[in-house]
């Protein structure tokens, strides 16, 4: 019987195990998470932030499912070493065990810029379920709370913490808002939103350091504006688990270098999702891990399938506005853009098109059709006869 050993619980270790149980009853599973949770899925955590569910209702799967799926989830078991040529890796209290196959699926951890007094107390960074239970607390004692960064989780937070009644501003080094998903046009949109609900936003401002004597007391921008809190979120994105690839010898980058078989350098084990660079690129979102998960179940169980990517799309909320955005969305020089811009009912639209094909796409305010749109983007299907009505309200996007 073959053994597969996944190292991490989060979306992509947890759908490897999923998709190899759904095809293969007999493979022994198990996996090792540093966490004292079962899986969450991430977004779920700022409605935790918010008060909008309860810690009993983050988890996504209840115990019998585990059980029932005979899928041996090992909590508050860190890895300490991978011993390659022993098929073998070392848990941080001493344990060993064996493997077929390896799964690395460890994620990444915040990354926190180099700004002069991130390490005092009352500075916060959220990855984790125990990261929300702590700042929860902490919010509750504070008058007013700075968050650093303004792309998507940073956005989130501050609107999740603004909904539990603290006023709350948002420091964002780059010149608009959720610079990975919207343009300037859109950022500024955005922008205009969330501060007419109370946010104070400030872009192209640059965090120099975090006073306080050994306690943060606030926030001085390099711009000389000095905002006074107890409280800082700091969200400027994620680093790659790689020390645990790196130390045993496998092929690292940002990321640990898989090939288009999510294959490391070496056969039997496996990289997919946050810990993982394929093509020079690590994604950081969930869709690319839940295609990965996949290739990777499928890969093990010998089907040899390969990874050809995952063109990045977002259809979510941010802070309760509905944005849908995918593919090419900036740096538009050499295609055809079509756009239009309602700031008074706050909907923004933008394609972007080559050879008569949406290659990239914002929805603002209004993503009604994002299904629809996603599939004719990832489809390659020719628009060019629709056109001049594809801005339209109106359009109905079923007929492409």
């Amino acid at each position: 019987m073959k053994r597969v050993l996944i190292i991490g619980n989060g979306v992509s270790g947890i759908n490897v195990a999923n998709n190899l149980r759904k095809s293969d009853k007999g493979i022994e599973i198990e996996i090792f998470t540093d966490e004292s949770y079962h899986y969450y899925p991430r977004p779920k955590l700022i409605d935790l932030l918010a008060d909008k569910i309860t810690l009993e209702e983050i988890f996504f799967y209840g115990e019998n499912w585990y059980r029932e799926n005979n899928i041996n989830v090992n909590l508050r078991s860190p890895v300490n070493e991978i011993l390659p040529d022993e098929k073998m890796i070392v848990l941080a209290d001493g344990k060993t065990f064996t493997y077929d196959v390896l799964v690395l699926a460890n994620g990444a951890k915040p990354s926190l810029p180099p700004i002069d007094g991130v390490d005092k107390s009352g500075v916060f960074s959220i990855r984790w379920l125990d990261d929300v239970l702590n700042l929860k607390e902490r919010v509750k004692k504070s008058g007013e709370v700075v968050v650093i960064g303004g792309g998507l989780l940073g956005l989130e937070i501050a609107s999740a913490i603004q909904y539990s009644g603290v006023k709350v501003k948002v420091i964002e080094i780059l010149q608009w808002l959720l610079p990975r998903q919207l343009d300037e046009i859109g950022g500024n949109l955005l922008k205009k939103i969330l501060e007419a609900r109370g946010l104070e936003i400030y872009v192209n401002s640059a965090t120099e350091k975090i006073i306080g004597n050994g306690e943060a007391s606030g926030v001085i921008t390099k711009d000389g504006r000095e905002f006074r809190c107890n409280t800082i979120v700091v969200s400027a994105g994620i680093k790659s688990n790689v020390e645990l690839a790196k130390n045993c010898g496998l092929n690292t980058n940002r990321g640990v270098i898989v090939d288009n078989y999510l294959k490391t350098s070496r056969d039997n084990i496996y990289a997919l999702g946050d810990v993982a660079e394929w093509e020079g690129r690590i994604y950081g979102i969930i869709p690319p891990a839940l295609d990965q998960a996949k290739v990777v179940a499928s890969n093990i169980l010998g089907e040899m399938v390969e990874y050809k990517g995952t063109v990045p799309s977002n259809i979510l909320k941010v802070a309760g506005i509905d944005l849908f955005s995918i593919g090419i969305i900036d740096k538009t020089e050499g295609y055809e853009v079509i756009s239009s811009l309602d700031e008074d009912r706050g909907i923004y639209k933008k394609f972007v098109i080559d050879n008569g094909k949406i290659v990239g796409a914002i929805l603002l305010g209004d993503r009604r059709n994002a299904v629809y749109i996603e599939r004719v983007v990832k489809e390659g299907r020719d628009i060019s006869r629709y056109k001049k009505d594809i801005l339209s309200d109106d359009f109905d996007w079923r007929r492409l």
